[in-house]
C-alpha cells in the first residue's frame, strides 16, 4: 500500500498551504531563499551532538552546580533550622535529643589542643548529660564552622497550630520513626502532622530510625542487621506518605550521630517557595519598652533568613499584627552551645559576648517606607448633590416606626438596632420563627442583664441558681444537636435539589426576591461588576494590573540587602529590630510567647517581612478542597480559623464554584466534598504562591482541619451570584401549553416575574403567558410538548458578597 509510511519507499509531497500558511512558515521560506539557517538543526540539541560534546556539556553543568553549592555554603548565612518530628508516641524523644546534642558537643579529633585547661570534664558531662528540650544553637565539631539551630518537637503533636508553627520555622525536618520491631511506626497524630506539612509546604527531609537495638549485649553483626531492617521499614513508611527519594539514617549510638551530622552538612535546606519570597526572622529574644500606657517599642532579636530585610518593610508579628520598623541594629552572632560552655570556663559569659554590638543603627527612608494603610479612605459625600427634602425626612421617620420581623426572643431594645427586615436578609433561614415589633425608639428600653440566647439573638434572664444553669446548658446542647441535624438535612436537599427554594406564602415573592433578576443566558448575558456594590467595597483596594503589581513587589523584596543599600541588611545577619507603636497587650503576649519558647513550652516565633501592598485590605479568593477527614456539613459563611502561612485570623468566607472560561460563578450554600471550591473573604492583599488551611473548633475544643488550598487571586470584581430556583408543577397540559401552579401565590407576583424565562427538568424552555385567577395559577407555553410529570422552574440571580471582618488586625 502506497503512502508516506509505505515499505515501497514512496513519499508523497506535503500539502502546501500557500497564502494560508502561518507567519512562521513564510519566514522559513524567505530564510531558505536568502541562504539562511533553513533546514539546519540547532547545535544545542543533545541528540545531534557527538559523544565528546555531550560529556563536556554534562561536565560543565556539574561544575556549575558545584560552584553554586560552594558559593551558597561560603556565604555568611543564618544557621539552618533543624526540627525534630516523631511520627509515633513510641519514640523516646528525650533520649534521642540528648544523643544528637551530645554528638554536636563532642570535640573533634583536631580540636583537643585548642580546648582550655579544665574543660575536659565539662565537655564529658555535656555529651553524656540530659539537655533541656529548648531551641539550641550547635556547631559541627572539628574544623567545620557550620552551625545548626536545633528545634525540639512540639509538646502536643495532636495540636495542628503547633505543627503549623514547626512548618513555618523548619528548614530541615528530621522525621523520626521507631526502629523497634513491632512498634507502631505511624500513629494518628503523626499522620495528621505529615498531612499539614504537605499542604503547608514540606522542607528538606531526612528520615531517622531510632531504637532499633534495645539489647546492648547483642553482637555487632546483629546490631547492623537490626539497623538495616529499621531503615528499610522507615523508608517504606516515608514512601507511603511522601513523594520523592528521602534519605534515611539510623541513630542509636555515637557513630550513627556522626553519620547524621554528615547528612545534615550535605543536605541543602529548601524552605517552601512562599517562605523564600519573604524575609523571615526566627525570634530568640524580645523586650518591650513602653512609651505610654497604651503603646511602646518592641525589640526582636534573631537571624534574618530567606531574603534581606529592609527597614522600609512592614513586619507581621503573629498574635500582634502589622507594624513598621523604627530602626535596626546589627549584633554579633551568638556562640553555639559548645563554645558558650568553654567561654564560661574561661570566665567570659555569653551575655558579655552578646552585648558587644556595633552602635550603627539602620533607619528607614521616610519617603520609601511602606505605610500601614489597612482600609481605603472613602468620601461619604461622593455622588451627593442635594440635601434630603422634608418629604424624604418624613418618609424616613415613618420607616423607622414601622413593624418589622425579627427572631422570636428579641427584646425591644435589641430590635431597635436592626436596620433591615429580617426576612430580607440573604443569610436568614426561611424556617426561622419570626415575630413583629414596633420600632418606635421611645419604646426601646435597655434590659438589665443580657446574655446570648439559643437563637443567636439577645434576651434577658433573671438571676438563676446552679440547677437552672445546668438545665439551660442541657437545652443549649439539645438545640445544638437539632441545628446539626437540620444542617445535615439542608445539605442533603442541596445535593438532590440544588438552589431550589420554596416561595413563601406569607410574603410576596416580588418582595422576598426583589433584589434578584433573571438571566436569559448564564454565559452571554451582561452583568456589570461595578453595579450595586455594597458600602464596604469603597474601603478596599484593587489592582489595575495584578500581575505587574506582584512582579514589582517581589522585585523590590529581592533587591533588599543588596550592596549599597543603607536601609537594609542581607540575609544571614544577626540583628535587633525595633518595632514601633506596638500595643501593650499585644507586646505582652509576644514577650510571653518568647519566654515560653526558651523554656520549651512552645516553638519559636516566626516573624515575616511583608511584600509591598500586603497590608492593604482587598477581596481575596482562595481555591480550596474539603478535607477527607471532615464529614460534617459546613454551611456558607460559617466562622473558621484561617491560616495563610503568614497570617492567622478568624473569618466567615463565602463559597462559590470554580469554573473555567467564565466571568461569573455560582455561590455554594455548603462546602461539598470532592469539589474544587473558591473561598472568598475580606483579607489583606497577598501574593502567591501562598497556602491556606481552614480549621473549625469542635465541641470538645480540638481544632479540625476543614479545607486546604492555595491563593488564587486578589480581585474584588469577581462576580459571585446567588441562585434561587422557584419550582412549580403543571396541572393541565395541552402539548406545548400548560397551566402551572405552586410557583407563585398571587396574581401580582406572576405579572412581576412574567419577563423571566422558564425551564423544565426535562430540557424544555418556555415563558409565562398570563395569570389564571387570583391564587397563583398561570398559563405557560414551551418550545416542545411538556410531560405531565415534569417540573417547571424559574432561575433568579443576585450578586453575593462576603462578610465584613469583625477584627481588622488579622494577627
Amino acid at each position: 500500500m502506497a503512502g508516506s509510511q509505505s515499505s515501497h519507499g514512496q513519499h508523497n509531497k506535503p500539502h502546501k498551504r500557500g497564502k494560508k500558511a502561518g507567519a512562521s512558515a513564510r519566514t522559513k521560506h524567505v530564510l531558505a531563499k536568502e541562504g539562511g539557517r533553513q533546514g539546519q538543526k540547532s547545535s544545542r540539541n543533545a541528540a545531534v551532538l557527538g559523544k565528546a560534546q555531550r560529556q563536556n556539556m554534562a561536565k560543565q553543568l556539574r561544575e556549575r552546580k558545584k560552584a553554586e553549592v560552594l558559593t551558597e555554603k561560603r556565604k555568611d548565612a543564618a544557621p539552618p533550622v533543624v526540627a525534630l518530628l516523631p511520627l509515633s508516641s513510641e519514640v523516646h524523644v528525650q533520649q534521642l535529643w540528648n544523643l544528637i546534642l551530645g554528638a554536636f558537643l563532642r570535640p573533634g579529633s583536631d580540636s583537643k589542643q585548642r580546648q582550655p585547661k579544665g574543660s575536659e570534664a565539662m565537655d564529658e558531662d555535656a555529651t553524656t548529660g540530659t539537655h533541656p528540650m529548648v531551641p539550641t544553637l550547635v556547631a559541627v565539631p572539628g574544623k567545620s564552622k557550620q552551625r545548626f539551630m536545633m528545634l525540639p518537637p512540639p509538646l502536643d503533636r495532636a495540636d495542628p497550630l503547633s505543627i503549623v508553627d514547626l512548618g513555618k520555622a523548619a528548614e530541615v525536618l528530621l522525621v523520626v520513626v521507631p526502629g523497634k520491631t513491632g512498634a507502631a511506626a505511624l500513629d494518628d497524630s503523626g499522620l495528621q502532622a505529615l498531612s499539614l506539612l504537605r499542604q503547608l509546604g514540606m522542607p528538606a527531609l531526612i528520615g531517622v530510625a531510632n531504637g532499633a537495638c534495645p539489647d546492648e549485649a547483642a553482637n555487632a553483626a546483629a546490631k547492623m542487621k537490626e539497623k538495616a531492617a529499621a531503615r528499610k521499614r522507615a523508608a517504606a513508611v516515608l514512601a507511603s506518605e511522601l513523594s520523592g527519594d528521602n534519605k534515611v539514617v539510623s541513630v542509636d549510638d555515637e557513630s550513627d550521630c556522626q553519620q547524621l551530622i554528615r547528612a545534615l552538612q550535605e543536605i541543602h535546606p529548601t524552605p517552601p517557595l512562599w517562605r523564600r519570597q519573604r524575609p523571615q526572622l526566627l525570634a530568640d529574644a524580645a523586650h518591650f519598652f513602653p512609651s505610654d500606657p497604651e503603646k511602646g517599642t518592641l525589640t526582636l532579636r534573631g537571624y534574618v533568613r530567606n531574603l534581606g530585610l529592609s527597614a522600609n518593610q512592614v513586619l507581621h508579628i503573629p498574635g500582634a499584627g502589622d507594624f513598621t520598623i523604627k530602626q535596626m541594629q546589627v549584633l554579633e552572632k551568638p556562640p553555639p552551645l559548645g563554645l558558650a560552655h568553654k567561654g564560661q570556663a574561661n570566665g567570659n559569659s555569653a551575655s558579655a559576648m552578646e552585648v558587644s554590638a556595633s552602635q550603627h543603627f539602620i533607619l528607614p527612608n521616610p519617603e520609601q517606607q511602606e505605610q500601614l494603610a489597612r482600609e481605603n479612605e472613602a468620601d461619604d459625600l461622593v455622588g451627593e448633590q442635594t440635601w434630603p427634602t422634608d418629604k424624604e425626612m418624613a418618609e424616613a421617620e415613618e420607616a423607622a416606626k414601622k413593624k418589622r420581623k425579627v427572631p422570636r426572643g428579641t427584646s425591644t431594645y435589641q430590635a431597635a438596632w436592626i436596620l433591615d427586615d429580617y426576612g430580607d436578609d440573604e443569610d436568614a433561614d426561611e424556617g426561622d420563627e419570626l415575630v413583629e415589633y414596633n420600632s418606635d425608639p421611645e419604646e426601646a428600653q435597655a434590659p438589665a442583664t443580657i446574655v446570648a440566647s439559643e437563637f443567636g439573638g439577645m434576651t434577658e434572664f433573671p438571676d438563676e441558681d446552679d440547677d437552672a444553669m445546668e438545665e439551660d446548658e442541657e437545652s443549649m446542647r439539645a438545640s445544638e444537636a437539632a441545628n446539626v441535624k437540620k444542617r445535615w438535612r439542608e445539605q442533603h436537599d442541596d445535593v438532590l435539589f440544588p438552589d431550589e427554594v420554596d416561595t413563601p406564602s406569607d410574603i410576596a415573592a416580588r418582595t422576598r426576591f426583589g433584589k434578584f433578576r433573571g438571566l436569559r443566558s448564564w454565559r452571554t448575558s451582561a452583568w456589570d461588576p461595578k453595579e450595586n456594590l455594597p458600602r464596604e467595597y469603597a474601603r478596599v483596594f484593587a489592582f489595575q494590573n495584578p500581575t505587574r503589581a506582584q512582579k514589582r513587589a517581589k522585585a523590590l523584596a529581592q533587591a533588599a540587602g543588596q550592596a549599597g543599600d543603607p536601609h537594609s541588611v542581607p540575609a544571614g545577619t544577626y540583628l535587633e529590630v525595633h518595632v514601633a507603636d506596638v500595643p501593650t497587650s499585644a507586646a505582652a503576649a509576644v514577650v510571653q510567647r518568647l519566654s515560653d519558647s526558651l523554656q520549651g513550652k512552645s516553638l519559636p516565633l516566626s516573624v515575616f517581612g511583608l511584600l509591598q501592598h500586603e497590608t492593604k485590605l482587598s477581596v481575596v479568593n482562595f481555591s480550596v478542597r474539603k478535607s477527607a477527614s471532615f464529614e460534617e456539613p459546613l454551611p456558607n459563611k460559617a466562622e473558621l480559623l484561617i491560616l495563610t502561612g503568614v497570617r492567622s485570623f478568624m473569618a466567615r468566607p463565602m463559597f462559590s464554584t470554580d469554573e473555567p472560561n467564565t466571568d461569573r460563578f455560582k455561590m455554594e450554600r455548603f462546602l461539598h466534598a470532592g469539589r474544587q471550591t473558591m473561598m472568598t473573604m475580606y483579607t489583606p492583599i497577598a501574593f502567591g504562591p501562598l497556602p491556606l488551611l481552614a480549621f473549625q473548633r469542635a465541641q470538645d475544643g480540638h481544632l479540625q482541619l476543614i479545607a486546604s488550598g492555595s491563593l488564587r487571586s486578589c480581585n474584588p470584581d469577581r462576580i459571585v451570584l446567588k441562585k434561587a430556583v422557584l419550582s412549580g408543577y403543571p396541572v393541565k397540559v395541552n402539548k406545548k401549553k400548560a397551566v402551572v401552579r405552586w410557583m407563585f401565590h398571587n396574581r401580582e407576583d406572576i405579572q412581576w416575574f412574567r419577563p423571566v424565562d422558564l425551564w423544565t427538568k426535562h430540557g424544555r424552555r418556555g415563558q409565562i403567558k398570563e395569570p389564571v385567577g387570583t391564587h397563583g395559577s398561570m398559563k405557560c407555553w414551551f418550545d416542545a410538548p411538556v410531560k405531565q410529570q415534569d417540573s417547571v422552574c424559574m432561575s433568579l440571580y443576585k450578586r453575593a458578597f462576603p462578610k465584613w471582618p469583625e477584627d481588622l488586625t488579622f494577627a
